[in-house]
């Protein structure tokens, strides 16, 4: 039995307001009385939180459609009219990725900013999201709008939004942008105009090819000058295949790794054809081995030097490269912002162009190997929470007060970022620094591999790992609510035989013993439902609630001195890692 709640909700989407095919899906879940599909669509507004708003698309209060993307916009243009003066002569930057709708809910936004006198800048065509950061700041425009749902399933879509600094928005900003948006009624609170009509008036711009090439120009200029730190040969030849995983990247990082002498790039056919469906992977997540299947594949076929992968916005970044014996290894997140970390800081340290106060942002919950590298060259470390959100504000913070210099930014999940004309992770950028990286490593390590493993010999093994438990639903919003609950009312002592010494509580903002002593507090960082655990033979584990999916997210971070060869350490490491899993899974009750 349907709860009457639930279909007096659903029963509302078969008026008038709402289009022919989306009232005939709702009839038809009613007539069939279809209760789970039906609650799952209407039990909530499909929240625009402080990330901005993401879920599965379809009719619904509870789904990504034209119409809570219309709220969502409303919302947003009644924040920029209140407390921007000059925001509708400013106007609004929208780009969007490859996936099912993107373009029709970008044009959607665009139309409900044009009716509310907003000028409204749009890509033409799918374009990666960091443009979009650069293009804020190029334009400055007072906020800006991406469409995308970064790498989850093709059934996601999302809506992200930018402050006129060219980052996502962050607090106390992004909490008043949410309120705004839950005071719009949907539909009826919705003002917007036909897309075509605000384009002849002036309202909707379509942006031109002269903002990529500018884009392309800044890449290039970073690119160069971290090459001549580091004394690279403009010749040096590199074979490159390349998939941009059915998403945007095939639009500018062909044309960025095309400006660099002796870069032969190979396409991954298939996938180099957008495609909201990714028809040819499970998952267009350069974090996963199978996303980066097909380009290893033809990469051995061509004897490549490196696999370039970029998700469907072309944020994330992946990178595998060949062993001794000719397979290739993909990289995690936390080797490549090492490894990116240390090429960067040795080019700037070689060639005079360190600047004061040099500085390196990255997350809680990436490796703090890099910290140990990058002390050696005078840069320090600035740690904020999960989501590059936070690291683009850092920049922002950096620039006005004059007192830092960003260098480099960069999270586990696979995002990097350098210079400073860009305010959000980047695969741009980042796929030219993995052909710098290839090219240095060959020089001076002989391979990628050699030049990991010279890293761990001095600074000891850092490994990490990651594993995110699935549960939707309204249940699955309770379970985790209660595995956080536990973790923070009565943690564990000890993780697989290991004591634990220290607890840091991001909500509360506190660090503590495993028997409830306070030894600190958490200072410079917002609250966050976050929880580390350390142990006394250097264990870390990270917990938090995905913050865009319905998860639950675990960090495991295990370092151990180096141990005769890499394939000796990471064995002690993985059997260590083996044995704490499954304790603090048990512990959660996530066996």
């Amino acid at each position: 039995m349907i709860d009457e709640k639930i279909l007096n909700r659903a029963k509302e989407w078969l008026s008038d307001s709402f289009d022919e095919d989306t009232r005939n899906k709702i009839k038809e879940l009613i007539d069939k009385n279809d209760e789970n599909t039906l609650t799952d669509m209407f039990y909530k507004d499909l929240e625009f939180g402080t990330g901005g708003m993401r879920g599965i698309m379809g009719p619904g209060t509870n789904r990504m459609n034209i119409y809570t993307v219309g709220r969502a916009s409303q919302g947003l243009a009644n924040y920029l009219k209140d407390n921007i003066e000059d925001a509708k002569s400013r106007g609004i930057a929208i780009a969007y990725d490859s996936r099912n709708n993107s373009k029709l809910f970008a044009r959607e936004a665009a139309s409900v900013f044009a009716a509310n006198g907003i000028h409204a800048y749009i890509f033409p065509e799918l374009r990666p999201t960091p443009l979009l950061s650069y293009t804020v700041m190029h334009l400055k425009t007072a906020a800006g709008v991406v469409i995308t749902a970064s790498h989850n399933p093709k059934e996601y879509n999302g809506y992200k939004v930018y402050c006129s600094e060219g980052y996502q928005v962050t607090p106390p900003e992004d909490s008043r942008i949410v309120e705004y948006v839950n005071k719009v009624r949907l539909v009826k609170d919705v003002k917007r105009i036909d897309y075509e009509e605000g384009k002849s008036r002036g309202l909707i711009e379509e942006l031109e090819e002269a903002v990529d090439r500018s884009y392309l120009d800044k890449v290039e200029s970073f690119r160069e000058m971290i090459e001549s730190g580091l004394e690279l040969k403009d010749d040096s030849a590199v074979k490159v295949v390349y998939t941009p995983l059915h998403g945007t990247g095939i639009t500018l990082v062909p044309r960025a790794l095309e400006r660099i002498r002796g870069v032969e790039i190979i396409k991954e056919e298939k996938q180099s054809i957008p495609d909201g469906n990714f028809p040819t992977t499970p998952s267009p997540n350069p974090e996963e081995v199978s996303a980066l299947s097909r380009a290893i594949e033809l990469a051995a076929n061509v004897k490549a030097d490196m696999v370039i992968a970029t998700d469907p916005d072309c944020d994330r970044m992946g990178l595998a490269v060949p062993d001794s014996e000719g397979n290739y290894i993909p990289l995690n997140g936390n080797q490549i912002g090492t490894m990116f970390s240390y090429i960067i800081a040795e080019s700037l340290s070689k060639s005079g162009k360190m600047p004061e106060n040099p500085t390196v942002v990255t997350t809680i919950v990436s490796t703090e190997l890099v910290e140990k590298i990058v002390k050696d060259y005078g840069i320090d470390v600035i740690y904020t929470l999960t989501g590059f959100k936070y690291i683009g504000e850092k920049m922002y913070q950096f620039k006005q007060s004059g007192s830092r210099n960003f260098i480099f930014g960069f999270e586990e999940s696979y995002g990097y970022l350098a210079d400073n004309f860009v305010r959000d992770k980047d695969g741009v950028i980042a796929s030219v620094l993995a052909v710098i990286l290839v090219k240095y490593a060959a020089l001076k390590y002989g391979s990628v591999v050699n030049f990991l493993e010279d890293i761990y010999r001095k600074y000891g093994m850092y490994l990490e790992f990651q594993k995110s438990f699935l549960l939707k639903g309204i249940e699955g919003a309770e379970r985790i609510k209660s595995i956080m609950d536990k973790l923070r009312k009565n943690p564990p002592k000890t993780i697989a035989g290991s004591n634990v010494v220290l607890i840091k509580d991001y909500l509360e903002q506190k660090e503590f013993s495993a028997n409830g002593t306070v030894s600190g507090k958490i200072e410079g960082l917002p609250k966050s439902n976050v929880l580390q655990f350390y142990t006394d033979d250097n264990v870390k584990i990270s917990v938090r609630p995905s913050g865009t999916e319905p998860k639950i997210k675990f960090y495991f971070a295990i370092v151990k001195p180096f141990n005769r060869s890499m394939n000796d350490t990471r064995k002690e490491i993985e059997k260590k890692y083996d044995e704490v899993q499954k304790d603090i899974f048990s512990f959660c009750g996530l066996e």
